[in-house]
């Protein structure tokens, strides 16, 4: 089970559920309206997290299904808080709607080629392109 489950899964598992459940309760509270809460905190708070976790992924080398954890829990945590205590932190429609775009953000990180092109080492000549030595 150590194997499968490594440091680094660990701490985005902790941070996820972190984030979604003081977050939407952090802006519940505060002086936010229902639509600048969406923008603000599941828009581009959550969104950015979820590119950087998919870059995060993709540039250490981790596996594929860890690009899975902050939307599972994510929508898990919101299903969860209904059962348990008849509230949600987030509509329902919103937290499955805005989980899948979470995957999605994270899955175009992760899948994006842009550290691993080598053109940076090539040189336009009349030729073509060779290789810089």
């Amino acid at each position: 089970m150590a194997k499968l489950i490594k440091k680094r899964y660990l701490f985005w598992f902790i941070l996820s559920v972190l984030l979604s459940i003081f977050g939407p309760l952090f802006f519940r509270l505060n002086f936010l309206d229902g639509f600048r809460r969406i923008v603000i905190l599941l828009g581009l708070i959550f969104g950015g997290f979820s590119l950087y976790s998919g870059f995060y992924f993709r540039r250490y080398g981790l596996k594929f299904w860890g690009i899975f954890i902050f939307p599972l829990t994510f929508s898990t945590i919101n299903l969860l808080w209904r059962v348990l205590f008849g509230g949600s932190l987030v509509s329902r429609n919103y937290a499955y709607f805005f989980a899948a775009f979470y995957l999605v953000l994270s899955l175009f990180t992760f899948v994006s080629d842009a550290d691993d092109s080598d053109s940076h080492n090539d040189m336009p000549v009349d030729g073509g392109f060779k290789e810089v030595k």
